[in-house]
């Protein structure tokens, strides 16, 4: 069921104008809704657009799920694992590409989910300072990206001894890490 939900929200992350995914696990969740929403028999999954079509619905079964669903989902993970041990890439990716195309409806929905997106949460820890054993204050912070950092560098100050930490660590992984 997650899946499913995942599938439907990650459509942001598929660019129309390249018809590429931006994120793989994404593109997974996709391509296993549409393997069941394509093949199944009963109604696991469908998809409804509102009057108007200013909205969308998701009709889950999940009896049916459990069932159908269940067998589906084994069946589409043998058909995979089938191209990868045969050595079959190519058509292993032609398979898996034709079920992470987004077709008109989809993009649609993906307007919907677009147009509905909440705003990125903003995780902010406020700080404490203790003036002495009895007077300790809360330092709040507004929800902004630049409260994230002063709130950091408050709680963390800069010295040379956390300079020399920082270096010390980045000098011993400098390979291994992207910039």
């Amino acid at each position: 069921m997650n899946q499913l939900r995942k599938a439907t929200l990650g459509l942001t992350l598929y660019n129309p104008e390249t018809k590429k995914w931006g994120q793989a696990h994404t593109q997974g969740a996709f391509v296993l809704t549409m393997w069941i929403y394509k093949n199944q028999k009963s109604k696991v999954v469908d998809f409804e657009m509102t009057e108007g079509g200013s909205n969308f619905l998701i009709h889950l079964n999940e009896e049916n799920l459990l069932t159908e669903g269940k067998e589906l989902i084994k069946k589409l993970l043998i058909v995979l694992q089938t191209f990868k041990s045969s050595g079959c890439a190519e058509r292993g990716k032609n398979f898996y590409n034709s079920y992470s195309e987004v077709s008109d409806f989809f993009l649609n929905i993906r307007s919907i989910v677009e147009k509905n997106k909440k705003a990125r949460r903003i995780e902010l820890n406020n700080n404490l300072t203790r003036y002495s054993e009895s007077c300790i204050e809360i330092v709040s912070y507004p929800e902004t990206f630049e409260s994230i950092c002063l709130s950091f560098a408050e709680r963390y100050p800069f010295n040379k001894k956390l300079y020399a930490e920082v270096r010390g660590v980045w000098d011993e992984h400098r390979e291994d890490i992207r910039v």
